[in-house]
């Protein structure tokens, strides 16, 4: 796998949920690396807002509105990036939604079908379309973006767990059924990030981040992380030096798990 799985200056890679957090983020590092981004939101004016400020010159990225839990959208984000003429090296599934106070009681049907579309079956739909054109790139890799609460969760979030513990079981059988083609997957972990979703939760639940028991302090275990480290462990596991690493996860998470 060593010589085609990651993605190298000039190529592309697709970067979902990208209007912000760890999406916007990860454009960032990308970019910064000479590597273009078909950033992809549902929020098509805060995605452009986003973009043309990592990117004024529009050079290394192009955005697009979709919505992936749509398999048209998908297939049509797929279909831009192969028009592009750039080689398609690289997905980050990274599109995501929070569930807050919702135990299997509590949640509706529609509830817990609009958090699995969003935070699983989007990335099926994806890589179903995606995977095409990294294969005939001789190989690439697949980064999958699960959360913590895939191994160690909390009350009130059956449907977001569920879905995050499914990532990380795709995860590995992605890995085995595209080893064949030099193409990795991996299952990135985070603990809690500094993202809007996280804000938006605080101020519902009218509490400070620190209140919701996030310590602050950057040597504090279980800290908060800023998008930006995040982006760092993804920006790593599409690189050669990850090259080795397929079918399992990395876990950034401050410690979090260790207390457990």
């Amino acid at each position: 796998m060593r010589k085609h799985s990651f993605p190298q200056k000039g190529d592309a890679v697709i970067v979902t949920g990208a209007a912000g957090g760890i999406g916007a983020a990860t454009v960032k590092n990308l970019v910064n690396q000479g590597i273009h981004v078909h950033a992809v939101d549902k929020n098509e004016s805060e995605l452009r807002r986003i973009i043309a400020d990592i990117d004024p010159s529009g050079k290394l990225t192009s955005t697009l509105q979709a919505d992936v839990t749509s398999e048209e959208n998908c297939k049509r984000v797929a279909e831009h990036a192969k028009s592009s003429g750039i080689r398609l090296k690289g997905l980050v599934n990274n599109a995501a939604v929070g569930a807050f106070n919702m135990s299997v009681e509590k949640t509706s049907y529609s509830e817990w079908q609009r958090v699995l579309d969003i935070n699983l079956t989007s990335l099926y739909l994806m890589s179903k379309y995606a995977l095409p054109l990294i294969r005939a790139a001789s190989g690439g890799a697949v980064i999958n973006i699960s959360s913590v609460h895939a191994y160690a969760t909390s009350t009130g979030v059956a449907p977001y767990a569920a879905a995050k513990g499914g990532v990380l079981a795709l995860t590995r059988t992605m890995a085995l059924d595209l080893a064949e083609d030099n193409i990795r997957v991996v299952c990135i972990m985070p603990g809690a990030t500094d993202t809007p979703m996280l804000r938006q939760h605080a101020e519902r639940e009218g509490k400070s981040l620190a209140e919701l028991g996030f310590p602050p302090g950057e040597s504090s275990i279980a800290r908060i992380a800023q998008p930006e480290e995040v982006a760092d462990v993804i920006a790593f596991a599409l690189s050669k030096g990850a090259s080795f690493i397929t079918g399992s996860a990395i876990i950034p998470d401050g410690g979090l798990l260790a207390k457990f």
